[in-house]
């Protein structure tokens, strides 16, 4: 299953993973760290959640450049 990683960088199988990245672990994998992880669902509603984040992101960092 993909989970997004959240709150932290994770380093899993010596590989490190930052934060808002997405992997795909065995539910093994998993345990210990559940706290970080946010489950990636494939959803119509998922994409259009992602799309309304990219926007928004996309204004802040326009709003940061026009200040001065």
């Amino acid at each position: 299953m993909k989970y997004q990683i959240t709150k932290t960088d994770l380093q899993i199988n010596n590989k490190l993973h930052s934060e808002g990245s997405v992997v795909e672990l065995t539910k093994d994998q998993t345990k210990g760290i559940e706290d970080f992880l946010i489950p990636v669902d494939h959803s119509e509603q998922s994409v259009e959640s992602k799309k309304k984040t990219k926007s928004s992101q996309a204004s802040a960092k326009e709003g940061k450049g026009n200040k001065k």
